[in-house]
């Protein structure tokens, strides 16, 4: 099962995406969804992209760990 889940995650992960401020987001590393619903707040190239969460707090978190809500 958890190889399906990380296949479907794969497919919605695009890496060319652009992560623009306001995109929602969930945190998916290594194909496991940790957390739900998040919003991009800005992009560095150094840093990652600025994630805040629903129940508070925000995260700098690689790019690669994102699948973008549709």
């Amino acid at each position: 099962m958890k190889y399906i889940i990380s296949s479907l995650l794969a497919l919605l992960r695009n890496n060319n995406t652009q992560l623009e401020a306001g995109l929602r987001v969930n945190y998916a590393p290594h194909g496991y969804v940790k957390k739900f619903d998040g919003t991009v707040v800005a992009y560095d190239k150094a840093r990652g992209v600025l994630v805040a969460w629903p129940r508070g707090g925000s995260d700098w978190l690689s790019k690669e760990d994102l699948a973008v809500i549709c």
